[in-house]
C-alpha cells in the first residue's frame, strides 16, 4: 500500500493531477487485495499431499468439494473427481469428472471463436502467468477421459468405459493439432531452444529438462498406459477392432506395452517353428472374450462339461503424485527500478511412489503377476513444458516488459517533480516490489491436476480359477478371492503411501 500513499503526495497546485494518478493507484491497491484473498482459501498442494500420505479421504474430499463449490474451475472439477475414485464412489467421480468436461468443453468453444483475435497480443497483455484460469495440457485433458473410463469399469458399464476412451482418442488427435498449430504459430518468427542451457539463469527447470527420457517423448503426449487400457476396455466392450488399433498403438510407443500384451495375448506360433536364436518372437492378437457361462445360454453356472482351468486377472495400479505446476520467479537487478521479474511455469517434484508387487496363489501354489509401468506424469509434464518453453519464454519477457514500464513510468512522474524528485529511485523501487507481492498471489491460482498418480501400471494374466490374487505394497498387503464362477477380475489399486494401498475390485 506504501506506492498508494507516496503517489498521492505532490503539491497543492498539482492537486487535479495528483487525484487523475491515485486513482488508478487506488484501483490497483484494491486489485492486489482482491487476488491475494482469493487464492487464500484453495487446498494447498502440501495439504492434498499429506491427507493422501495419510488416507484421510474423509477430510480431502470435504475440502476439495467446498473448493469446487466456491471457485468451479477445470482444476477443482479434476481433483475431487480422483479423490473420491480412490474412494471408491464411482458415481460422484463421474459426475465431477463430467464437471470438468463441460467447463472444458465451454472454454474451448469460446476459444475457437476468440482464437484469431485474441492470441496474437496475449503475451503482451498479460500481467501474471496467473492472471488466466488454467484448462490443462494435452495429456491432462485425454487422461481425464482414461481415468473417467475406469469408472464406468468398476461399475461393470464396458460399454460406458469404452465411450469414454473414444472420447480420449478423439482428444489425443484434437490436441496434437492444436499444440502443433500453436507451437508453429508463435515460434514462426522466434528461434525455437536447442538447449536448456539458453533458458534464464537461475530457472530450476533448466536440468530437469536435460533429461534425455523427457526430450525422447514423441510431442504429441500421447501416453501408452491409455491406450494400453483402452485395448483392455474395447475387448470387454466386444469391439475387438478397436482393440487390436489400441494395442498397436499402445506397443508403438513403449516397449513395456509389447511386454504386457505379448505375455497376456501371444499371437499364434513363429512361421519358422523354431526356437532358437532367429525365432521371430510372436506378434500378440487380442483373443476372444472366454465363453465361461453354460452353452444354452443360461446365465447361471458354468460349462460343466468343459469346464475352464483359469480366469482372467486384470490390475491397475497408481502410484505417487504427479508434480505440482507453480510458477517460478527469476529476478535479475535492474538500473532506476530495482529488478525486473521473470515469471515462469515450473514444477514442484512428484511423489514417487514404491511399486506394488502382485501374486496369485491358488492351494499351496504361489506365482508372481508382472506390473508393468507405462505411464510416467511426469515425463508428459517436462515434455510438454519443453514443447511449449519458448513461447513461454517469450510472454515471460513481454510480462516483464509490461511491469518494468509501470515502474519506469512511476519513476519519470516522480522525477517531474519537485517534491518527490530525490524519492524517484525509491518509488520506482517501490512500483516494482508492489507489482511483484501481486504477480506472486495471483500466481498461487496456477494449479494443475495435483492428484493425478505419478507412476500407472497394468497387468494381465491368467490364474487358476477359484485361487486369490494379493496385491502388496511396503507394509500393506490385500488379497481378492477370485469368484470361480465369473470369466474374469479387473482390480484397482492405489498406492496412497508405503504403507497404506486402496483396493477395489469388479468381475465380469
Amino acid at each position: 500500500m506504501g506506492i498508494c500513499t507516496i503517489t498521492t503526495a505532490v503539491p497543492r497546485r498539482s492537486n487535479g493531477i495528483a487525484r487523475s494518478r491515485a486513482v488508478p493507484a487506488l484501483w490497483f491497491c484494491v486489485l492486489l487485495l482482491v487476488f491475494s484473498s482469493g487464492c487464500s482459501s484453495r487446498v494447498t498442494t502440501n495439504a492434498i499431499r499429506s491427507n493422501l500420505a495419510l488416507g484421510n479421504l474423509e477430510t480431502l474430499e470435504h475440502d476439495l468439494a467446498e473448493t469446487h463449490e466456491s471457485y468451479g474451475e477445470f482444476v477443482t472439477a479434476l481433483n475431487l473427481a480422483r479423490v473420491y475414485q480412490v474412494h471408491g464412489r464411482w458415481v460422484d467421480s463421474i459426475k465431477a469428472f463430467e464437471d470438468a468436461l463441460v467447463l472444458l468443453e465451454d472454454y474451448e468453444a469460446r476459444a475457437v471463436v476468440n482464437m484469431r483475435a485474441v492470441l496474437a497480443g496475449a503475451g503482451t497483455v498479460l500481467f501474471s502467468r496467473g492472471a488466466g484460469e488454467y484448462y490443462g495440457v494435452g495429456y491432462e485433458r485425454s487422461l481425464l477421459h482414461t481415468f473417467n473410463a475406469v469408472n464406468y469399469l468398476m461399475l461393470g458399464d464396458f460399454a460406458g468405459a469404452a465411450v469414454e476412451m473414444r472420447r480420449m482418442d478423439k482428444r489425443q488427435e484434437i490436441w496434437l493439432e492444436e499444440s502443433q498449430a500453436r507451437i508453429e504459430k508463435y515460434l514462426e518468427s522466434e528461434k525455437r531452444l536447442e538447449s536448456p542451457d539458453e533458458l534464464p539463469q537461475g530457472y530450476t527447470m533448466r536440468d530437469l529438462l536435460r533429461d534425455q527420457e523427457v526430450r525422447g517423448l514423441l510431442n504429441n503426449y500421447q501416453d501408452p498406459f491409455s491406450y494400453s487400457l483402452g485395448s483392455i476396455l474395447y475387448r470387454l466392450a466386444d469391439d475387438p477392432q478397436s482393440a487390436e488399433v489400441s494395442m498397436r498403438r499402445a506397443i508403438a510407443l513403449h516397449d513395456n506395452a509389447n511386454r504386457l500384451f505379448s505375455q497376456a495375448w501371444p499371437g499364434p506360433s513363429s512361421a519358422k517353428g523354431d526356437q532358437g536364436s532367429d525365432a521371430v518372437p510372436p506378434a500378440p492378437r487380442v483373443p476372444p472374450m472366454p465363453q465361461f457361462r453354460s452353452g444354452d445360454g443360461g446365465k447361471n453356472g458354468l460349462n460343466e462339461n468343459n469346464p475352464p482351468k483359469t480366469q482372467e486377472v486384470t490390475v491397475i495400479a497408481f502410484t505417487g503424485l504427479a508434480p505440482a505446476l507453480r510458477v517460478e520467479n527469476v529476478r535479475a537487478w535492474f538500473p532506476t527500478i530495482g529488478y525486473i521479474l521473470i515469471d515462469l511455469p515450473s514444477y514442484a517434484n512428484p511423489v514417487f511412489g514404491a511399486k506394488p508387487a502382485v501374486t496369485a496363489s491358488f492351494g499351496s501354489q504361489t506365482s508372481d503377476i508382472g506390473l508393468y509401468p507405462l505411464l510416467r506424469t511426469d515425463l508428459l509434464a517436462y515434455r510438454t513444458l519443453w514443447d511449449e518453453v519458448s513461447m513461454e519464454v517469450t510472454f515471460a519477457i513481454s510480462r516483464a516488459a509490461v511491469r518494468a514500464g509501470i515502474s519506469a513510468a512511476s519513476y519519470a512522474a516522480a522525477r517531474s517533480n519537485e517534491d518527490t524528485r530525490e524519492y524517484a529511485s525509491l518509488i520506482a523501487t517501490l512500483t516494482t516490489v508492489l507489482m511483484d507481492v501481486f504477480a506472486s498471489s495471483m500466481a498461487e491460482s496456477v494449479r494443475n491436476w495435483e492428484t493425478l498418480p505419478n507412476t500407472g501400471y497394468l497387468a494381465l494374466a491368467d490364474v487358476p480359477r477359484g485361487g486369490t490374487v494379493t496385491i502388496s505394497v511396503g507394509g500393506d498387503k490385500t488379497s481378492v478371492d477370485l469368484p470361480p464362477d465369473v470369466r474374469g477380475v479387473i482390480i484397482m489399486a492405489t498406492e496412497l503411501s508405503n504403507s497404506n494401498l486402496k483396493v477395489h475390485h469388479v468381475t465380469y
